[in-house]
């Protein structure tokens, strides 16, 4: 299964979650959209109060710094 593939399994598994629970509970957008904002901090952090952590591609990296090395006038 591609990358695409699992980003789309994933979006629609949790459409299907978010649509249970607005159909069975009495649950608002903002509540919804507020508690999914809660888990993103919460998953960006690592449960770390205040600090986002993020782990970079190897090859994005490599690019940066490839980059980084033709700016230099020398």
């Amino acid at each position: 299964m591609t990358i695409n593939d699992q980003t789309n399994q994933f979006l629609f598994e949790l459409q299907a979650v978010l649509n249970r629970f607005v159909d069975e509970y009495d649950l608002n957008h903002a509540t919804i959209i507020g508690c999914m904002e809660i888990l993103q901090i919460d998953y960006l952090t690592n449960g770390e109060a205040d600090e986002v952590t993020f782990t970079a591609d190897q090859d994005l990296l490599d690019e940066i710094d490839d980059e980084s090395d033709e700016d230099l006038p020398f």
